[in-house]
């Protein structure tokens, strides 16, 4: 996976603008293990610590989510879904004979993406249940679905066996066909639940590169080599916040991908949109400089709390690129 050339002017500020940084995160920033930052559509800076390349798969935690997002909106554009204001139940028939409470029957793909379907916040993995149909669906409502927000990953995964059923094959499979080989992503892997179902909240492997380029097509609205791969008004509604947000970001929320303001003095322009997952995992789309920043980090507890790699990105690249 390659990207042009930047012009020569633009490759020399780059290379001054990250030029003592490399060291940094070698000696100050121990949890970060790669980054890629692609600016104005080329690639301005690349870390791989030793043992990892940029053909290393990695493990990018809840990230699947988002990616899970633009997934569905593919596959509203190739006609399997209506959109988000379909009802779950009509793509998944199975929900209906579960014996869960009744307010699950009027979910809304709506809700599971914006994680407002009403189940209490499970942000853990529960391997032998991730792609459990009727423990997902028979956890107690707290809530009407739409009224309040519970980052869920049994919504997310239920949403993938949902979608799944729609696209009639394997997640893994739909996704390689019609949005990682479009956009020059050969190298993958997705981890699979209990039941055979390709995981949706989390389990997606991915080179550093191949979220980079993923966070390109959010960042051009769904667009990729002047074709219109995911509808845009999908991505701008994904990328706009849908709701207020909450844990473990304390951000606002769009279609499976967090947002926040790029600055308090500009209402009007588009918001930064987040990939995040367990540990330090980023897909960073910064619009007002036309910049995707993807992370990479140690899968652990003290990695996720000392949060580097959001210190790379806001402390570090954006400064540097801001001065240009």
């Amino acid at each position: 996976m390659s990207w042009p050339s930047a012009p020569p002017l633009l490759a020399a500020q780059h290379q001054r603008a990250f030029a003592g940084l490399p060291a940094r995160i070698q000696s100050q920033l121990a949890d970060v293990q790669s980054v890629a930052v692609v600016h104005r559509g080329h690639l301005a800076f690349e870390f791989y610590r030793p043992g990892v390349t940029a053909d290393t798969l990695q493990d990018t935690q809840s990230v699947t989510k988002s990616v899970l997002a633009l997934l569905f909106g593919q596959a509203q554009a190739d006609g399997f879904v209506r959109g988000p204001q379909e009802l779950v139940a009509l793509r998944l028939p199975q929900l209906l004979r579960v014996g869960a409470d009744v307010r699950v029957q009027r979910l809304r793909f709506e809700h599971l993406l914006t994680m407002t379907a009403g189940w209490p916040g499970e942000q853990t993995a529960q391997r032998d249940r991730d792609d459990d149909l009727a423990w997902i669906a028979r956890r107690p409502l707290l809530a009407e679905p739409g009224a309040r927000f519970a980052y869920d990953n049994g919504a997310a995964n239920l949403l993938a066996m949902a979608l799944a059923g729609a696209v009639r094959q394997p997640l893994s499979a739909y996704a390689r066909q019609r949005l990682f080989e479009p956009l020059g992503i050969h190298s993958f892997a997705w981890r699979q639940g209990a039941q055979g179902y390709d995981l949706g909240a989390l389990g997606l492997s991915l080179t550093t590169r191949g979220m980079a380029r993923l966070g390109e097509l959010a960042l051009n609205e769904g667009r990729w080599q002047g074709h219109a791969l995911v509808p845009a008004d999908f991505v701008r509604a994904a990328t706009e916040r849908q709701n207020a947000g909450g844990a473990p970001l304390f951000s606002a929320y769009g279609y499976l991908w967090w947002v926040s303001p790029t600055a308090a003095s500009r209402k009007a322009e588009r918001r930064t949109a987040m990939a995040n997952g367990y540990g330090g995992q980023w897909i960073y789309v910064y619009p007002p400089l036309d910049l995707v920043v993807a992370v990479t980090s140690r899968r652990t507890a003290d990695s996720m709390a000392r949060g580097q790699g959001l210190t790379l990105i806001r402390r570090d690249i954006l400064p540097a690129l801001q001065r240009l």
